[in-house]
């Protein structure tokens, strides 16, 4: 793996496509007489019922609560809660605390997005509810319209949502103002292509030797946004230096795209002999894009990212039409570090359902937060970060995704057994599972592989073979 990471990072050449959001003109303010937000008992899962406002530590989270990706955060960050308070709490000075969950809903998940919500959103949490720390976030264009607003009040803020590598840059270019900045998952755009050339290079090497075909024509049909194009230009060269061949479809579609306008995308797809395409999608538009996918046929398989995905329901919800889609998550049901497993049973018990990333990257934060308090014995924000810091690799801190651990930037430190994603496939019989990556995490081509991995399923109309 090591080998394979340290060519393909020569190859990559690192772009940060930033999109410049303004910060829009609405502003939450208290109105005269109006008192600020009461924290109590409700707030505080696993507490005891005696607890006090004076002794809950108040965490907010900010995301889109109407749909699955803020409703992960803020899932997360409670399971965390409550099995912290449900221990003991935290203990700070010889005092006991207890954590205290509150959401605001950021509707950044929103095709049609207006980052003056996401910014109404964090202003609330920080004028009303007065918090200490925060954490969530989604989409990168929201993330730098609110970035500044935890920065200045030097609130630790977590990001488990957004992975564009400029917010983290800023911890590079300014320290002094955006040390307070974490990000503990996802993946930063750059890691976050490597995995993913990673990915589609040892399939289509594997499905070349299983198959007796030579697969290696891969395209992109993916939504619009700044990281996706930024995404798409770090990847195609690096596939294209282990002889892929891009057949020159990069085919952006809005994220509100009708599924007749992803049939024809689909189309076209096809016509250009594609086996492998490549979706880098993060809103719900990836149930849409799977029903077309289904309707045209095309003889390619779909490999990247798409979020909404890693819903559970999300077979049910497609009507079969999900299966041979393959994305990369954080968690499955699988013995990822010693504590994965544990978080994904508790996690089904609580909310019904499996968790996605936001719900991963939350939960981990949390641990990180209280761990951080009672290592520095302080809830001085610059106590905190120097805390925070020593989380390096050799000396990272075992999490459900994995070991969390930091670069300079803040951001994870990717690899084995740090911070990488997992390739997960919906199979035709409605079964969601983890399939090989061999050079990513352990597959048994290398080292023994992970627990409830099958192999990867070839969609049933089959691939384009040229020769």
């Amino acid at each position: 793996m090591e080998s394979l990471t340290k060519r393909i990072l020569a190859i990559v050449i690192v772009a940060v496509v930033v999109t410049g959001v303004g910060l829009g003109a609405w502003f939450f303010l208290l109105a005269p007489g109006a008192s600020y937000y009461e924290w109590s008992l409700s707030d505080t899962p696993g507490a005891p019922s005696n607890v006090n406002a004076s002794q809950i530590i108040r965490v907010g989270v900010i995301g889109d609560t109407e749909r699955i990706q803020g409703q992960g955060s803020k899932n997360g960050a409670w399971l965390a809660a409550y099995e912290i308070n449900s221990a003991g709490g935290v203990t700070v000075g010889g005092e006991v605390y207890y954590i205290g969950i509150s959401s605001e809903n950021s509707d950044e998940a929103n095709p049609v997005l207006d980052t003056s919500v996401a910014v109404s959103a964090a202003k609330k949490l920080i004028n009303f509810k007065r918090v200490q720390f925060a954490t969530g976030g989604f989409r990168t264009e929201a993330g730098l319209a609110y970035q500044d607003l935890w920065m200045e009040k030097k609130i630790i803020f977590f990001n488990t949502g957004a992975a564009t590598a400029g917010l983290t840059a800023k911890v590079l270019s300014d320290y002094a103002t955006y040390k307070y900045f974490f990000q503990p998952s996802p993946l930063n755009t750059t890691a976050l292509a490597i995995e993913l050339i990673t990915l589609v290079i040892s399939t289509a090497s594997f499905q070349s030797t299983v198959t007796g075909h030579n697969i290696s024509r891969f395209s992109f049909l993916r939504e619009d946004y700044a990281w996706t194009a930024g995404f798409a230009g770090l990847m195609i060269p690096a596939l294209e230096a282990y002889n892929l061949t891009f057949t020159g479809s990069s085919i952006a579609f809005a994220p509100d795209a009708t599924a007749i306008q992803l049939e024809a995308h689909w189309n076209t797809i096809n016509s250009s002999l594609t086996q492998i395409v490549i979706p880098l999608i993060s809103g719900p538009i990836g149930l849409t894009y799977m029903n077309s996918y289904a309707s045209i046929q095309p003889q390619c398989i779909p490999i990247g990212i798409n979020v909404v995905a890693q819903d559970a329901d999300f077979y049910v919800d497609s009507s079969g039409d999900a299966a041979y889609g393959v994305t990369l998550e954080s968690v499955f049901e699988t013995n990822k570090t010693s504590l994965t497993l544990g978080f994904w049973n508790n996690y089904l018990t609580n909310f019904s359902t499996s968790p996605i990333y936001t719900a991963t990257g939350s939960y981990d934060a949390i641990y990180q937060l209280a761990w951080a308090l009672e290592g520095a014995d302080s809830f001085d924000p610059d106590d905190l970060v120097t805390q925070l810091e020593t989380l390096k690799m050799g000396a990272g801190l075992e999490g459900a995704g994995g070991i969390g651990a930091y670069d300079q930037s803040h951001s994870p430190h990717y690899g084995w057994p740090y911070g990488i994603g997992l390739a997960v496939q919906w199979q035709d019989d409605g079964t969601k599972r983890l399939v090989p990556a061999p050079g990513i995490y352990p597959s048994g081509v290398y080292e023994p592989a992970l627990q409830n991995m099958d192999p990867l399923q070839l969609p049933a109309w089959g691939l384009y073979y040229f020769d």
